[in-house]
């Protein structure tokens, strides 16, 4: 078998030796590659665009929009339906239809809510308009009862859904009172 040595300063089967006093390790030296490291970074930054201007949605592709209450009631073409854990009011009048409870379990109290909803729908429609139902829900409120009113209300023949939530307890702010 044929003994090789290993560089580590030692001679072949012998003991480690010193270094010599006189040889000075070579440090590594990174300046040149921050140099190019930064250079790179630059180039990258330079031509990174953020613009959302150049971000173009596909074709035949609506985005949503917002509009404020206000704006909705003052053009008249809107339908407010208001959900509170005890009750749901209708309209602008804030008519009391029942309970989340009864519009779950009674079959009676989802016909007069749906032949309301449809009258206002057909109203609105006969004026040339496009029926929308905004929905002001109580921040309390389960997300399945709004799904089960969405679901409900899309069979009066409402184009748009809105949505609102109430984060206040001053019901006399919210009822318009």
């Amino acid at each position: 078998m044929k003994r090789t040595a290993i560089v580590v300063n030692r001679k072949p089967g012998g003991p480690f030796e010193p270094r010599p006093r006189g040889k000075k390790v070579k440090d590594l030296n990174i300046t040149s590659l921050i140099d190019i490291l930064t250079i790179l970074l630059v180039f990258m930054l330079k031509n990174i665009s953020m613009d959302a201007i150049q971000k173009n949605a596909p074709e035949g592709m609506l985005l949503p929009t917002t509009i404020t209450k206000d704006e909705l009631i003052k053009k008249g073409l809107v339908v407010n339906v208001k959900i509170y854990t005890d009750k749901i009011l209708f309209g602008m009048d804030n008519f009391r239809i029942g309970s989340l409870d009864e519009f779950t379990s009674n079959q009676e109290v989802r016909k007069n809510l749906l032949s309301l909803l449809k009258i206002e729908a057909d109203r609105i429609t006969n004026t040339g308009s496009i029926p929308s139902l905004l929905i002001q829900a109580d921040k309390e409120l389960d997300c399945r009862y709004i799904t089960d009113f969405i679901n409900f209300s899309a069979s009066a023949s409402f184009a748009n859904i809105y949505f609102s939530t109430i984060h206040t307890d001053n019901l006399t702010e919210v009822l318009g009172l």
